[in-house]
């Protein structure tokens, strides 16, 4: 089970914002109240970054946006209300530079699309197609936030359990070891992990009328339509609008005339099966050149 570090700062006053600060990808999050949003300060939070706005009445009910000054543009929602707010979490960038407007952009559609998958959110408001004009490796580098993003609002008592659980039984197929040989499970992680499949790849795939393509990150994903999924099969699902598809041979790599990914998950469980073999026979006593017995 993975985990994401976090330090939580609980101030003395009960007015003021709680802060998180995710250690590994270096965000700060502060949690505020609507009724004491003059308690964040503007020297620190006028930046740009993210912020999801949340309802206290049960609904559900989010708003996610961005902006280049995080503390004027919730103040903007204080005034004009679009949604019935009680909560912000604002997010930002805990280094000298911080984020861009391309960088928020982005952050911006993939936590958007990544909240309306979830089971106990509704999304009334934001952008799900994010800014595609970043090059591929800044894009990989922020898609490894987004991880952090949800952990902040799990922080907030969010229930970030999705309403489509990824359960396909094909994404872990067994090795056809034999002779006694330990038999291996497949998963999509495993492929980038290894080197078979590098993140930024694009995928692609078609059935009948409908193409889409999905993007790898460097975290084992596959990112269709701003949602990451672990499962090829959930991702192809997806994609197709289908309640179940078998990704493993319906995704291709470069093209849709590249190799699936299935080719690629046989490649990985003969590479384990080689190694396995290797390594029983590095264990094995050398008896060869040995002695047995007494004198001949």
């Amino acid at each position: 089970m993975s985990t994401t570090p976090v330090n939580v700062q609980i101030p003395s006053d009960s007015q003021a914002p709680v802060i998180a600060d995710f250690v590994e990808h270096a965000l700060r999050a502060a949690y505020v109240d609507r009724a004491h949003l003059g308690s964040l300060p503007i020297t620190e939070w006028d930046v740009p970054g993210v912020y999801i706005l949340l309802t206290g009445d049960g609904s559900g009910r989010v708003y996610v946006g961005q902006a280049r000054r995080l503390r004027s543009r919730l103040s903007q929602h204080n005034s004009k209300e679009k949604l019935p707010w009680r909560r912000a979490v604002a997010i930002k960038r805990d280094t000298t530079d911080g984020f861009n407007t391309a960088e928020i952009g982005y952050l911006e559609g993939r936590v958007s699309a990544e909240v309306s998958v979830l089971d106990s959110l509704t999304v009334i408001q934001g952008q799900v197609s994010g800014d595609e004009t970043l090059p591929k490796h800044m894009m990989l580098s922020l898609d490894s936030f987004v991880k952090s993003i949800l952990a902040a609002l799990r922080l907030a008592g969010i229930d970030t359990t999705r309403s489509n659980p990824e359960q396909d039984p094909e994404d872990e197929a067994p090795s056809n070891a034999s002779g006694g040989r330990m038999t291996f499970n497949a998963k999509f992680a495993d492929l980038v992990s290894s080197g078979l499949l590098r993140g930024g790849e694009t995928l692609y795939l078609r059935q009948g009328a409908v193409e889409e393509t999905g993007t790898v990150t460097a975290d084992g994903e596959i990112v269709v339509r701003g949602v990451a999924y672990k499962s090829p099969s959930a991702a192809a699902a997806n994609a197709l609008h289908l309640q179940s598809s078998n990704g493993w041979i319906t995704w291709h790599v470069g093209s849709l005339a590249g190799v699936t990914l299935d080719v690629l998950r046989r490649q990985w469980l003969e590479q384990q099966d080689q190694e396995y073999v290797r390594s029983r026979a590095r264990r094995e006593p050398r008896v060869r050149d040995r002695g047995v017995g007494g004198d001949a």
